[in-house]
């Protein structure tokens, strides 16, 4: 119990301090700590809780900064029907990222838009970590998610499906939308990939897990989950679905292709 409380406060506090919301915040803390315990005299509780509600004041300061100076959406961003026609998966040529340096205390931030997605932020770090799984080319790499939308990066492009699939799945259903063959797509979604996960049943897991993954604690580019995939039995109850970051989906899924490499050399 004692290790997953520290696990859960290391995967909320780390993030934080590493933004200038959180160096700000402490400190302030530390400094009025400081001053009037140390310089003024004050007793140490008096200093403490003084120098809590002014950090407090500083974080409130920061999000109402951030909220007040976010991009405001565009036509193309806002939200549309997730699924046009009977494809569900396509090149998104409007998404993308873009940098500004309007963030608390002139922080550099970081965008992504798509067609139905309003802007969201990345830190820079998470940000280049989607760049070196690009890089590597062998999944396609998940960036944001909107309603039933998922987008994902692959090579030079973006590209959007609506069906909640797994890196694997996507880079499958890439191959079959370079070939233009639209009707082995809808084949494919119609024998092996799962029908949308229904909102309420998002919202309840969302809700459940804490809009956390349930492997590493992040909160950040988290994805919908099944724990048995669809094309092996696997249904869109609540019990079979969780909440799981970009990184450990794409670990899991690396993992099950050595595996299945592995059998099959072994046959």
């Amino acid at each position: 119990m004692i290790d997953r409380v520290a696990t859960e406060l290391r995967s909320r506090v780390t993030p934080w301090l590493q933004t200038r919301e959180g160096v700000a915040c402490v400190s302030v803390f530390f400094g009025v700590s400081w001053v009037l315990w140390a310089a003024l005299g004050a007793p140490l509780i008096t200093a403490v809780l003084i120098a809590a509600f002014l950090a407090v004041l500083v974080s409130l300061a920061a999000r109402l900064w951030e909220s007040l100076t976010a991009p405001d959406a565009t036509p193309f961003s806002r939200a549309e029907d997730p699924v046009q026609g009977g494809v569900k998966v396509q090149q998104d040529s409007k998404a993308g990222f873009w940098r500004d340096g309007g963030g608390f205390l002139g922080g550099n931030r970081i965008w992504f838009a798509g067609t139905g997605c309003p802007p969201c932020q990345l830190r820079p770090d998470t940000y280049l970590q989607l760049r070196a799984w690009r890089a590597q080319a062998d999944l396609p790499v998940f960036v944001a998610r909107a309603g039933q939308r998922q987008w994902w990066w692959w090579g030079n492009a973006f590209y959007w499906e609506a069906g909640d699939c797994r890196p694997d799945d996507v880079a499958a259903l890439l191959e079959m939308l370079e070939r233009d063959d639209e009707q082995a797509i809808e084949w494919e979604f119609e024998a092996h990939l799962a029908t949308p996960i229904p909102r309420d049943v998002r919202h309840l897991v969302y809700e459940r897990d804490r809009g956390r993954c349930l492997a590493c604690g992040s909160a950040e580019l988290v994805q919908y989950d099944r724990v048995t995939p669809w094309s092996t039995g696997g249904g869109n109850e609540p019990r079979n679905i969780r909440l799981l970051c970009a990184r450990c989906t794409r670990r899991r899924t690396l993992g099950r292709q050595d595996r299945t490499q592995a059998t099959s050399g072994s046959a």
